[in-house]
């Protein structure tokens, strides 16, 4: 299922090793102030992520635990296709430390070239061919 997470970023981290624990992914973080005139008043989070729909209570527990707050989304079929075809990715990727070639991932071109500016994918040219692991923290 895919899920929009909304809070703080005070113990984030908490929820962000929570998704992946349940065996999902965070597609996008947005941060952004949220001011009243010329005052701050706080940072605010916008994560859209992907977790098994079985998490779905735990995943609501844990977010009211750090102050946020998570809405399930429902996608269009093309935008549902991409999600799947990063997580089919990511799945593999998540087995192995080291590069990977292009072809031999489930999907090529732009779906790898998404995961990469969205930081999730590292990639680099290696003879001739293009490899690539999980973006490392």
């Amino acid at each position: 299922m895919v899920v929009v997470f909304r809070g703080g970023p005070h113990r984030f981290h908490e929820f962000e090793e929570f998704v992946d624990d349940a065996g999902g992914l965070v597609i996008r973080k947005d941060v952004f102030s949220v001011n009243r005139g010329s005052y701050f008043l706080r940072n605010e989070l916008r994560v859209l992520c992907v977790v098994p729909e079985a998490e779905e209570e735990k995943l609501k527990r844990t977010a009211r635990r750090i102050k946020g707050e998570v809405e399930r989304v429902s996608p269009g079929p093309e935008t549902s296709e991409i999600l799947m075809a990063c997580l089919e990715v990511y799945d593999t990727l998540a087995g192995t430390e080291s590069w990977i070639e292009g072809g031999d991932l489930p999907f090529e071109g732009k779906v790898l070239e998404r995961m990469v500016e969205t930081e999730l994918l590292e990639s680099r040219k290696q003879g001739g061919s293009t490899q690539y692991r999980l973006k490392r923290d």
